[in-house]
């Protein structure tokens, strides 16, 4: 069984002492380095890419219009 941990050093020597720990403890590691603001720019990255965007003609207050205008908000009977 494989278990993983995730530690997150903000200076080396702090990286230094957790690593020599893992090869002392005779431990498989994997190393990766990235700058604060990387993660940050892949998150933003992300979010952008799952939210999308939308380009076109209308106004953002012609687009409301034309979202409230085509809700049918009509009672409707429904039996159950």
């Amino acid at each position: 069984m494989t278990h993983i941990i995730t530690i997150e050093t903000h200076n080396d020597s702090d990286f230094a002492q957790i690593k020599g720990f893992a090869q002392r403890l005779g431990l498989n590691f994997k190393e990766s380095h990235s700058e604060g603001n990387d993660l940050e720019a892949q998150q933003e990255a992300a979010f952008k890419k799952f939210v999308g965007s939308w380009q076109g003609e209308e106004t953002a207050e012609e687009l409301e219009k034309m979202i409230y205008s085509a809700r049918n908000d009509q009672p409707r009977d429904i039996e159950l």
